[in-house]
């Protein structure tokens, strides 16, 4: 089974490019027993989202720094201001659609290859794109939603060149972080925009399962930002990420029941 995805202009907000999929064969509906699965894996994923910003802001309270940028850690503070900067930018000009298209469809076309599908016919113009992909499943339809490729890029070689000189911790580094985060809005801005023109891919296997998912891979990308840009270990940041989601799903049930 092929599946094309690709993105139409929108006539509330045809500027923005708003990458709606257009598919000429729609993955294969879910089975009955297979949704049941998707929403109760909702469920179990919904602390997470509780879990992950408590753990970013246990480790900004433990940074070595005191806070110095937008009242938060140096890296922290540049990061945002990079992904404040982008928004306001994003609100007052025009930025050509064919930058998010192609990032957009690449994203499909990536997890595609990723999943063991075979992409082909990858094509971007300037408010809408397609790509075919052989297999799709829940990756490779919510990629773009959930993976900020720019960010991650320019993370990658934000670790690139911290193997030949240091830049945690330098001005250097407080710019690469600025540039994270503006890549990171850039992401934000046109994923939001795009989600708030009804986007079918959220419904293909559930909109709860969907959305769990997007969000909380969202911010576990950002708990991995955060600790690539500033001087915090990943095996401590973890300890308190999985601290944290045992804290969340022990109260979850209580909220479930509205117990006191």
């Amino acid at each position: 089974m092929k599946a094309s995805f690709g993105s139409t202009k929108k006539s509330r907000a045809p500027r923005r490019g708003a990458a709606e999929p257009r598919r000429h064969a729609r993955p294969r509906p879910p089975s009955p027993w297979l949704r049941a699965v998707l929403f109760a894996a909702a469920f179990a994923l919904v602390p997470g989202l509780a879990a992950v910003p408590r753990a970013i802001r246990l480790l900004e309270v433990l940074a070595p720094e005191d806070p110095s940028l937008l009242g938060l850690s140096a890296p922290a503070g540049a990061f945002l201001l990079g992904a404040c900067l982008f928004a306001l930018a994003f609100v007052a000009v025009r930025i050509p659609a064919i930058a998010y298209v192609a990032v957009h469809e690449t994203t499909h076309a990536l997890f595609g290859l990723l999943s063991g599908a075979r992409v082909t016919r990858l094509r971007v113009a300037e408010e809408e794109g397609s790509v075919d992909v052989s297999r799709p499943n829940a990756l490779n339809l919510l990629a773009p939603y959930f993976f900020p490729l720019p960010a991650v890029a320019a993370l990658l070689l934000f670790g690139l060149a911290s193997l030949a000189v240091p830049m945690v911790g330098t001005p250097a580094g407080l710019v690469a972080a600025g540039i994270v985060g503006a890549a990171w809005g850039f992401h934000l801005c046109f994923t939001v925009n795009a989600l708030l023109q009804r986007q079918t891919d959220l419904d293909a296997y559930g909109f709860l399962f969907s959305f769990v998912l997007v969000l909380l891979l969202n911010e576990l990308f950002l708990l991995c930002a955060w600790v690539a840009l500033s001087p915090a270990r990943l095996v401590p940041a973890l300890a308190i990420l999985r601290d944290f989601s045992a804290d969340a799903w022990r109260w979850f049930p209580d909220v479930l029941v509205f117990r006191r």
